[in-house]
């Protein structure tokens, strides 16, 4: 499956959080932060998964299996990681340094407040946005 760089970007990949009760987030993935993980993460996409909540962090489940890529031990609030041999997708909801290292693939761009407000259990929807919708004249 070939996925179409939105505004010119050949790196960004933009994806859509949809949380079960209602609300949507925006999250971008980079190529350039670690195109393996990213390009593998596109590939199974849409992906529900439930939510493990973390001090300062929210992982989703995925079913992902990849190498460790570029990897980094400190993320700011925003962040979107990869722990690669669990296959969890990681959000921080505060800056935090993680006990292994993971692979940074992006950034959380509106409603980090959604992931914030997450329970264990909670289930959310991980899938590709597509573009911008025309309105039917």
């Amino acid at each position: 499956m070939s996925v179409e760089p939105l505004a010119g970007s050949v790196s960004k990949v933009e994806c859509l959080a949809s949380f079960r009760g209602g609300g949507r987030g925006r999250v971008a993935l980079f190529r350039h932060l670690s195109p393996l993980s990213v390009n593998a993460i596109v590939r199974i996409l849409p992906v529900d998964s439930r939510v493990n909540v973390q001090p300062g962090m929210r992982c989703l489940f995925t079913s992902l299996k990849v190498g460790v890529e570029k990897p980094r031990t400190s993320f700011s609030r925003g962040d979107v990681a990869l722990h690669a041999s669990g296959g969890l997708i990681c959000i921080f909801v505060k800056d935090a340094m993680s006990d292994s290292p993971l692979n940074p693939l992006g950034k959380v761009e509106d409603g980090l407040d959604l992931f914030e407000g997450m329970r264990p259990g909670d289930t959310v929807r991980l899938s590709l946005s597509g573009p911008p919708a025309v309105e039917p004249s």
